[in-house]
């Protein structure tokens, strides 16, 4: 597989970062992730449809390079450390854009905004804040935003939210969100879709096989 080293000479990585309270707790929060070519302008990143969606579980330890928030541009988009699973969905455009299909941009989208490392810490946050799903793209309140990100049905989605029966809700709600488009993402059940980077490596090598074939027959 491609190394960090040569996949960061060809992507760069936005994100959205913004802190708010949820439930009466302050907490930390991304709502969007870009990975884009470097020569793109971030102009251009925002405003085009990108040419996969990836919906996960949450940002868990992402963190923007310097600051919170780009608060001279509407956007608020600002420099992101990547971490390994970005350069797993980076491998895949590199895959994707080989086999012909031009892909060099993806939208990672999550089931939650909270940016809690930890799964058992994140899990309690999902009961502990029931009753303020505002973290959430997929909640009633950000119905607008959702529906804007998922208008193009001709863009694909990729699922990637793992297999932890405590996300089932929010993986309803993001399942409703696509349908129409083409899905990509490994799964038993049509409801938990593997996590696009296994511990072991060589379920991840197997991963980016299997998703580079759904690729080749589904979109």
């Amino acid at each position: 597989m491609l190394s960090a080293e040569v996949l960061l000479e060809k992507f760069a990585v936005y994100g959205r970062f913004y802190e708010r309270m949820i439930a009466g707790v302050p907490e930390q929060l991304r709502d969007r992730l870009e990975i884009a070519p470097r020569e793109m302008p971030l102009g251009e990143v925002v405003a085009r449809e990108p040419d996969l969606l990836v919906v996960m579980m949450n940002p868990g330890g992402s963190k923007p390079l310097n600051a919170l928030w780009n608060d001279t541009e509407e956007h608020g988009l600002v420099p992101a450390v990547p971490d390994r699973t970005q350069y797993q969905i980076m491998r895949l455009l590199v895959a994707a854009h080989s086999a012909g299909l031009g892909w060099s941009h993806a939208r990672i989208l999550n089931l939650s905004d909270l940016r809690t490392p930890k799964s058992a810490l994140f899990i309690q946050k999902l009961s502990q804040y029931a009753q303020d799903p505002s973290h959430s793209i997929f909640s009633k309140s950000r119905t607008q935003e959702c529906s804007a990100l998922f208008a193009d049905k001709l863009t694909p989605v990729l699922l990637g939210w793992g297999l932890n029966a405590n996300v089932g809700p929010w993986a309803d709600l993001a399942l409703q969100a696509a349908q129409g488009h083409p899905l990509l993402g490994l799964s038993t059940d049509s409801r938990f879709y593997r996590h696009p980077l296994p511990q072991r490596y060589d379920m991840q090598v197997g991963w980016l096989e299997q998703i580079q074939k759904q690729i080749q027959t589904a979109v």
